[in-house]
């Protein structure tokens, strides 16, 4: 290994002196710098935006997602019996390696019917949890402050070289906010935090064959979960594209499997759904277009834009378009809600 990253990732091996097998960086951790070991372990250093005791919540609820018969990967104990090893290059842990093929986009009806299907039994494994969040991000979906927020970074950055761009963006975002109307009051339930497509793994028939980067676990409600899912399951287009088209057949066959694998759904839960993308995406477009003022996107790829600047403007103007196509869609997927859900009596 020769690059100062790859040398910190050694260092903090020491500290998992039992495992064995080459080490070598990939690019599927699109947040945290993740590396496989041998054939069957991971070993990642954590963003800066998770604290360490984001591992403690993952070894508490993993072996009951895994009873659950959810395939989660296991958090491997350091020698010292901790979660994860703190060391001057960053915390870093080590996780079981799960089998499954990486998708960066719903292929299949199939897939999609088992996305939802797996996300439901996720959501079923923990009903019964009781758990109280080591690690937790305050109001990552009140959409409300996001569009509080964009409208500080627009009176703050009056002079950025993007504020005429991102200002037009601001409008149309928070004119169809206001459009929305009042968000559900849902049970909180513990969700995943983060279900886009590739954060499953899929084998060979098109099954999920695992879930992973559970660091974003926490209580949520159900509308923000599919809201989220389906926007990255049925973009038929990429994050990274101005103008992507919410797909409703692949949303159809999606939630067909969530619904059929969700009997503890209530009517207020159910009837939340048709609109849950729409609100997901503006709160993106809203988050997005502020970091355009800001230049804090620590997602950057060069290769899609020039600046931080101008990537955060190509995302938040995609999400605002996905946002009218998934409202455009809301009242086709509320049929097919309506069709999945059990009739009274």
């Amino acid at each position: 290994m020769g690059d100062a990253t790859t040398h910190h990732a050694a260092e903090a091996l020491e500290h998992w002196p039992d495992l064995g097998g080459a080490v070598r960086r990939t690019s599927d951790g699109l947040i945290n710098d993740t590396f496989f070991v041998g054939d069957h372990h991971v070993l990642q250093r954590l963003h800066p935006v998770f604290a360490a005791s984001v591992n403690d919540d993952i070894a508490a609820l993993t072996p009951v997602l895994s009873a659950g018969r959810v395939p989660v990967p296991k958090l491997v104990r350091t020698a010292r019996n901790a979660t994860s090893a703190t060391l001057h290059s960053g915390v870093w842990r080590v996780l079981t390696r799960l089998p499954g093929r990486t998708l960066h986009r719903v292929e299949t009806p199939q897939q999609a019917f088992e996305s939802g299907r797996m996300l439901a039994a996720f959501h079923t494994a923990l009903l019964p949890s009781r758990h109280d969040f080591a690690f937790s991000r305050p109001g990552a979906h009140d959409t409300d402050q996001h569009m509080v927020h964009l409208f500080d970074a627009l009176r703050q950055h009056t002079s950025h070289r993007l504020y005429a761009d991102v200002a037009a963006v601001a409008r149309k975002v928070v004119a169809r906010w206001d459009l929305f109307g009042t968000v559900p009051r849902l049970p909180r339930r513990i969700g995943h935090g983060d279900p886009k497509v590739s954060n499953l793994l899929f084998g060979e028939s098109d099954a999920v064959v695992g879930v992973i980067d559970l660091d974003t676990m926490g209580w949520t409600t159900v509308d923000v979960e599919i809201g989220d899912a389906l926007r990255s399951w049925c973009n038929l287009g990429s994050e990274d594209v101005a103008e992507p088209e919410f797909d409703v057949g692949v949303a159809a066959a999606a939630l067909g499997g969530y619904l059929s694998a969700a009997p503890w759904l209530t009517d207020a839960e159910g009837a939340s759904i048709p609109r849950s993308t729409e609100r997901i995406c503006l709160e993106l477009a809203a988050r997005f277009a502020a970091d355009a003022l800001h230049e804090s996107y620590f997602g950057w790829d060069p290769s899609k834009a020039a600046t931080r600047g101008e990537h955060n403007l190509l995302r938040a103007r995609g999400q605002l378009a996905l946002a009218a196509s998934a409202g455009a869609a809301a009242e086709e997927v509320g049929r097919v809600v309506d069709d999945a859900l059990p009739g009274p009596g």
